[in-house]
């Protein structure tokens, strides 16, 4: 054997061991869920008994829905000081944004209408009359043609571009919140305790999921992959493309909202009793952080990045929670760099 062989096949072992492992670490962390780490940023003043909140697309602003002042105060989420109050009708609850920022929907329970507000101007620019009893729900459709709200045993669909009600599609019994996908709007119906799934093109109802606990359904935020529904002390998480339940996990409390990041790696879920709010890594369905808010929570909502999230409180104040880190991903009890951060 040439002398320098031995050498030559050291160093070919070498090179061969360090290429698998950083073949092994990019597969584990491109396979695996980011850690994050969750504090509290700020807390803003608001109207009286913020019900609901919504971000704009764009993460700028944030609208908050306050039932006792009947108003929405606009929030600038890089400073998390409130710039406008505008008035609406009375019992504001449900809140959402155009996606292309354009416009705010109000459900205004008490008066039965819905307030349309210019994001330009901050003010109202139409009250659309709405039938039944009004819910605390709203979601504006992937392309901004139509918003759903919750209405008796039916789902009213305004036409954004007429702000008229164009189709009443009907639904399970006491439809309570409503959510959004890029195809898909997901209903909670309390009384008969199922999530009614109406496809957005059509607006026909494709799907009627069981999601039989304790609780009531109320609470449901959606990405493409996954629907999660909060019915009291438990979430059922319902698989997009199945339409089916795949799985279910206790949380602390049984009142309060829930959102999911459109990256689908965290859930946030509203402990009203302990006046909290609980975090989930949606990869294992565990609980990752509890942040304490200091008052009775309700609604809740994340911004465009993920990294945002804003919980309404009975204090009168909208408090901030933020996301970082993510610059390691964990499987089991290994954690690794993320390669590029």
């Amino acid at each position: 054997m040439p002398p320098a062989l031995p050498r030559i096949l050291r160093r070919t072992s070498t090179i061969l061991i360090m290429t698998a492992a950083t073949l092994a670490l990019v597969a584990i962390t491109a396979g695996a869920a980011p850690t994050y780490s969750f504090a509290v940023a700020a807390t803003t003043p608001v109207g009286a008994a913020p019900s609901q909140v919504a971000v704009s697309p764009d993460g700028a602003a944030a609208y908050v829905a306050n039932a006792q002042s009947n108003d929405v105060s606009v929030i600038d989420t890089a400073t998390h000081t409130v710039t406008s109050t505008v008035p609406v009708g009375e019992g504001p609850g449900g809140i959402t944004v155009t996606p292309d920022g354009s416009s705010v929907y109000v459900v205004n329970a008490t008066s039965k209408t819905v307030s349309v507000i210019d994001t330009t101007t901050k003010t109202v620019t139409g009250s659309i009359p709405i039938t039944g009893s009004a819910s605390f729900g709203a979601a504006a459709s992937a392309d901004g043609a139509h918003v759903y709200v919750p209405t008796g045993d039916a789902i009213s669909v305004i036409d954004t571009a007429t702000n008229t009600i164009s189709a009443t599609i009907p639904v399970g019994s006491f439809p309570l919140l409503a959510a959004t996908n890029s195809t898909h709007l997901y209903v909670t119906n309390a009384g008969d305790y199922t999530v009614s799934v109406i496809d957005t093109a059509t607006n026909a109802v494709v799907a009627t999921v069981p999601v039989t606990a304790a609780g009531r359904p109320a609470a449901v935020t959606a990405t493409d992959q996954a629907v999660y529904v909060r019915s009291g002390a438990e979430v059922f998480v319902i698989d997009a493309v199945t339409n089916t339940v795949s799985t279910t996990f206790p949380v602390k409390g049984t009142l309060g909202g829930a959102a999911v990041t459109g990256d689908g790696n965290t859930l946030y879920v509203i402990d009203s009793e302990g006046g909290a709010v609980a975090v989930f890594d949606t990869a294992t369905n565990t609980e990752v952080a509890y942040v304490p808010v200091g008052a009775i929570t309700g609604g809740v909502t994340v911004s465009p990045d993920g990294n945002k999230a804003y919980v309404t409180s009975s204090n009168n104040t909208i408090t901030t929670i933020t996301r970082s880190g993510a610059t390691e991903a964990c499987t089991g009890s290994l954690c690794l760099p993320i390669p590029g951060r």
